[in-house]
């Protein structure tokens, strides 16, 4: 078999399963996802973001669209805070306590009630994420999650779990439909006539 007929047939196989990952999308759940944020930015609140690895970079991105990206469409800045972007402070906890408190060390005297955080795992079971649910749920703050696979403790710790189950225990397409759902989310922003009221 000619290699552009396996490049064509890996590309459709994985088109197919990035649609099915849409498919699943709880359009309630997002729909609650974008209510709680519009709220929180609306009252003053920030949203945290947190991930692991290619999640880390979902996160960096999100605090990139949120702050500066909305710029196209409005003059208000929503307060979104990645937690994977300071390496000298990650390091620190990482060194002196341990990886699993690299995020709820960061939120200790910055996340207060009515806040939201924004827990990205397609595994829905990294400890240092889970940490961060359970703390921010602690302190009565808005937990959503982007989780996949089996949904992990995120599905279960979360108030809105975007769970999109992915059973071929493939990374790729859960963490692309993450960072389009970053996408959507802000894109959508655009056109919500309560968010867009803030600030005037």
């Amino acid at each position: 078999m000619e290699r552009k007929q396996l490049v064509t047939e890996f590309l459709n196989s994985y088109k197919e399963r990035l649609n099915s990952l849409f498919d699943s999308i709880d359009l309630d759940i997002l729909e609650s996802i974008i209510a709680a944020m519009v709220k929180a930015f609306k009252n003053g609140n920030t949203m945290y973001v947190v991930g692991n690895g290619g999640s880390a970079a979902t996160a960096s991105h999100i605090q990139a669209d949120f702050q500066f990206f909305v710029r196209y469409f409005t003059d208000f800045r929503p307060k979104v805070v990645a937690l994977t972007d300071n390496i000298p402070l990650m390091t620190a906890i990482s060194n002196d306590n341990s990886y699993e408190d690299v995020f709820v060390e960061q939120m200790k005297g910055m996340f207060n009630k009515g806040d939201l955080l924004l827990a990205i795992s397609a595994s829905g079971n990294s400890p240092n994420v889970v940490k961060a649910v359970e703390y921010a749920n602690a302190l009565g703050g808005k937990t959503i999650a982007f989780c996949g696979f089996s949904g992990g403790k995120l599905k279960e710790l979360a108030d809105l779990p975007l769970y999109t189950p992915n059973e071929d225990k493939d990374y790729g397409p859960i963490e692309d439909l993450h960072m389009i759902l970053d996408h959507v989310l802000v894109n959508y922003l655009s056109q919500d006539e309560e968010f867009l009221s803030i600030g005037k």
